[in-house]
């Protein structure tokens, strides 16, 4: 998958970098002293990049836990937070933020595990009980077959009960499923979406109908499973489409094996929008008119209060109000 791999000089002693050498000898090596030097050097084509990626070994310092964004759901947990062992995503969605976020689509990837458990374990410490999203910036799930990271953090969370970890996925890789137990503070979220959608907007993602069966086999296997409908688009043309994916989504999963429901418009921080504004130029996307509320660009409110009231009629026939978070 990837023609060259960066690795930082202090990466080289770490497991995952010998791990990764191992696994992919016909890839190009190329010694850095800091993935900064390579992943924020100016002028870097993010459509070449997307197609044909390469992967930079690092190791992570400074902070590793951040407060969770305002425009991200904390599904109601005083303590949100989130980290990120992985830059950028093996996706390529139109309306991913990481766009605007960061100026490289090549994926980062942080190989000192031990020191994000040493700051998980600070929190804790400090904060007793913790809801912490570990993969907002990325697809875990979907990289696990490079990466497994959740199998390097599996013991650790099954060790610290205190911290609820959401690991939010697009991916049809059943792997984890199979492979490990559930556990109590580990919630899989899959974000779906009609299948018009996913065409429109989510390149190279699977199909609705492969993540139903990944969500069908996680529930199987009694993982604690959340479903986020999020970004949903206004889009006059998706109404329909919308009102039937909900109907068909839940004639085929359980509704009674969800833990709960996310909900949430597209929406974006106005920076973000402008610098993706530029890259996808070409974009119907980002030349629709949208309203700016604060440092955000998402509908109009009365837009969204019509769409969200029809939305919400539908998905209660199934979930109960109290399991759908909106945003």
């Amino acid at each position: 998958m990837f023609n060259t791999i960066y690795i930082e000089e202090k990466a080289y002693e770490y497991h995952i970098t010998r791990q990764l050498l191992h696994k992919y000898v016909d890839s190009e090596v190329v010694t850095i002293r800091h993935y900064k030097d390579v992943f924020n050097r100016p002028k870097q084509n993010l459509a070449v990049q997307k197609r044909y990626p390469s992967l930079i070994l690092a190791v992570k310092d400074g902070q590793f836990l951040y407060e969770g964004p305002v425009v991200c759901q904390s599904f109601d947990h005083p303590n949100f937070y989130y980290t990120s062992f992985l830059l950028n995503c093996v996706f390529d969605c139109e309306y991913c933020f990481l766009q605007g976020m960061y100026p490289s689509a090549n994926i980062v990837a942080f190989v000192n595990v031990e020191d994000f458990k040493e700051a998980m374990k600070d929190l804790l410490h400090s904060r007793k009980k913790v809801f912490l999203a570990v993969s907002y910036d990325t697809d875990l799930i979907a990289f696990h077959n490079i990466i497994p990271y959740l199998q390097y953090f599996y013991d650790f969370f099954a060790s610290h009960p205190d911290m609820l970890a959401e690991v939010r996925t697009k991916s049809a890789n059943q792997a984890f499923y199979n492979d490990y137990q559930p556990l109590k503070n580990l919630i899989i979220a899959f974000t779906l979406a009609p299948d018009e959608i996913i065409k429109k907007y989510e390149r190279h993602t699977p199909s609705l109908k492969s993540r139903i069966n990944a969500v069908k086999a996680a529930t199987a296997r009694g993982f604690s499973v959340r479903i986020c409908f999020d970004p949903v688009f206004a889009d006059p043309e998706m109404e329909d489409a919308y009102k039937e994916f909900y109907h068909h989504v839940f004639t085929q999963i359980d509704p009674g094996s969800i833990l709960d429901v996310g909900y949430g418009f597209f929406r974006m921080p106005v920076d973000f929008f402008k610098r993706i504004e530029k890259v996808r130029s070409s974009s119907l996307l980002y030349a629709k008119e949208y309203f700016v509320k604060g440092n955000v660009v998402s509908y109009p409110e009365p837009v969204m209060e019509r769409i969200k009231t029809e939305h919400l009629e539908i998905l209660e026939k199934y979930i109960k109000k109290e399991k759908i978070f909106t945003l």
